[in-house]
């Protein structure tokens, strides 16, 4: 395995392997889709961990998975199946491999856990050491902090290593970024480290003496008392693409007992011109290095532009997605009115609530798998005081190859029970625009949640309005199947063809919250299935088995939908058949429920 044989290479050597890995990341990124620009900044960072340090036995902990690319490679996963049905995982994995100390799909929890890791280990008198690799703006999430400011005393051999690129996903924002970062702008130092670079050789002895001296002094001139107050020792800036360097301060960290925060600088996209360019592009890619497309994200843009045409209110926020959700060209027509929180979502969405408290209409764009985040504030500063916020939620249900820790699962049943919030689920991108007018026009908390990828367009139209919530789209007097959400309605319109001789009625329920109770009454005395991309405990059909409950209404109905459990990467359509959530498996539901009434 590389992880072990790499201890024995020469810095000439890393060099070397670190192209090669570099060539193996695009390769399979190209043929598998899957995060590339911030891979391809981590690979060197990465290949200077496993050198020093002696994995699975010291701990590793990504903050953000998207830069485990080269640690995978490194302990023996084969990229060719990337992010397949099967495969290896884009993010760390504990199933898949001991070196993987935790699952790592969001941000922000590398030093909390790496904190709990080494108390631990202190009780049980482990030696191991702990090393947190955090970056992407993930240093300025509300749990990474609050690791930071814990306490002014941290444990003993603890590294943090931040990689500071300068991005999230897009461009960093981040006073905090800045400030730390401010030290590889210093004049003194980069004057200092250029003269001892071009004048001495690191192969002469005096010039590895120099380097000695120069990190002495790199740390004189860029001392960070920030750091050093949380009860870390400060190292850095050191370069994050100069092995030799990355080598030497490691082995120097490794042979202290102190905690320290080891401030290296990286570029996203290094070695692939393209994502040198563009990272934020290349960031997250399909197959072939391609965008794919996003029905329900293309439009987002276009109707937040019409509307904030017409209203001066309105306004966006996100949390480092503004290209991932769609917002490229709403903060191109409106730069002054979009507000880009980084990877805050709580703090996203407090700060939504302040402004629709100050008269604002703000529209936060959010995933559905980023949005479970802020719950709390969702409860607390939005829907408690009823303030007129509008989530748009992206990649609602099954995401695909993102797998375990990003499915948009839990969103409905989450929000679903808190009062005065409306949920709504357009079947495509011209209902959206509708849904998206109705609950604006309503003026309290709303919820509009929506899948990625591509999703036709369905037949009908019929404009949403307090009288008629949910829409017949095609009539039948055997069953009728309720189908909440885009790709549930799209199946179940294809499910119609597969129940001959049956009759089946499908109604596209595009309301979650509050449910078309008139149309529910009428439909009672029907066979009914009910079809969602979602979780059945607590979903869509949950609340209508509750509806009949409450009421005391006896009905005939069946659930299609997922069982709970985390769905592994694969297609979304790979996950769907997995979990019964086709138009075949909405098809044998129907007919089960139309032989049982005769």
């Amino acid at each position: 395995m590389l992880a072990e044989e790499i201890k024995k290479y020469s810095i000439k050597q890393l060099r070397s392997l670190a192209e090669e890995l570099r060539g193996q990341i695009v390769r399979a990124v190209g043929e598998c889709g899957g995060h590339l620009s911030s891979n391809l900044g981590a690979v060197e960072v990465t290949l200077a961990l496993h050198k020093v340090f002696r994995f699975p036995e010291d701990k590793l902990i990504f903050d953000v998975g998207h830069q485990c690319y080269t640690h995978k490679l490194l302990t023996g996963r084969d990229l060719s199946s990337l992010r397949q049905e099967g495969g290896t995982s884009g993010f760390p994995d504990p199933e898949e491999s001991g070196y993987d100390a935790f699952y790592a799909g969001h941000s922000g929890t590398s030093i909390a856990l790496g904190v709990g890791c080494c108390e631990a280990r202190e009780r049980r008198g482990g030696k191991e050491k702990v090393v947190c690799l955090i970056g992407d703006a993930s240093l300025g999430n509300g749990v990474a902090l609050e690791s930071i400011f814990s306490s002014e005393q941290k444990p003993k051999n603890f590294v943090v290593v931040l990689n500071d690129n300068g991005m999230s996903i897009g461009k960093n924002h981040s006073a905090l970024y800045a400030a730390v970062s401010k030290a590889t702008a210093k004049k003194r130092y980069r004057r200092f480290n250029a003269f001892l670079s071009d004048t001495f050789k690191e192969t002469s002895a005096f010039g590895r003496y120099l380097r000695k001296i120069k990190y002495s002094v790199k740390g004189w001139l860029n001392k960070n008392s920030f750091f050093e107050r949380c009860g870390f020792k400060y190292v850095g800036p050191v370069d994050g693409h100069d092995l030799s360097e990355l080598c030497a301060v490691l082995e120097n960290i490794r042979a202290i007992e102190d905690p320290v925060f080891l401030h290296v600088v990286t570029q996203k996209g290094r070695g692939y011109a393209a994502a040198e360019a563009d990272p934020a592009r290349y960031h997250g890619v399909a197959p072939r290095l391609g965008g794919g497309e996003n029905t329900f994200a293309d439009a987002l843009g276009g109707i937040l532009c019409a509307r904030a045409e017409k209203d001066e209110r309105l306004v966006a926020v996100t949390a480092a997605m503004t290209d991932g959700v769609g917002l490229s060209g709403f903060a191109q027509a409106f730069p002054d009115r979009l507000f880009d929180a980084g990877i805050a979502e709580s703090f996203a969405v407090a700060r939504a609530a302040g402004m629709a408290a100050g008269g604002l209409r703000p529209v936060v764009c959010l995933y559905s798998t980023f949005l479970q985040r802020a719950f709390d504030q969702i409860v607390e500063e939005v829907c408690l005081p009823a303030l007129p916020v509008l989530f748009c939620v992206d990649r609602a249900g099954l995401v695909g190859g993102d797998g375990k820790t990003h499915q948009g699962l839990f969103d409905v049943s989450l929000l679903r029970g808190v009062p005065g919030l409306d949920v709504y689920a357009p079947k495509d991108a011209a209902e959206f625009a509708d849904v998206f007018d109705f609950a604006y026009g309503r003026g309290k908390p709303a919820v509009i949640r929506y899948p990625n990828g591509a999703v036709p367009p369905v037949r009908g139209r019929m404009p949403l309005s307090e009288g008629a919530l949910w829409e017949i789209l095609t009539d039948g007097r055997d069953c009728t199947v309720l189908a909440c959400g885009a790709r549930a309605v799209a199946r179940a319109l294809q499910a119609q063809k597969l129940c001959a001789p049956f009759r089946i009625r499908v109604v596209n329920c595009r309301t979650l919250v509050p449910l078309d109770g008139a149309l529910l009454e009428r439909l009672a005395s029907s066979p009914l299935v009910t079809f969602e991309e979602g979780y059945v405990s607590g979903g869509f059909s949950s609340a209508v088995a509750e509806f009949y409950a409450r009421r005391g209404i006896p009905v005939r109905m069946l659930a299609v939908g997922a069982e709970s459990r985390f769905v592994s990467h694969a297609s979304a359509e790979e996950q769907a058949a997995a979990l019964g959530l086709t138009a075949e498996d909405v098809a044998a539901a129907v007919k089960k429920m139309c032989v049982f009434t005769r």
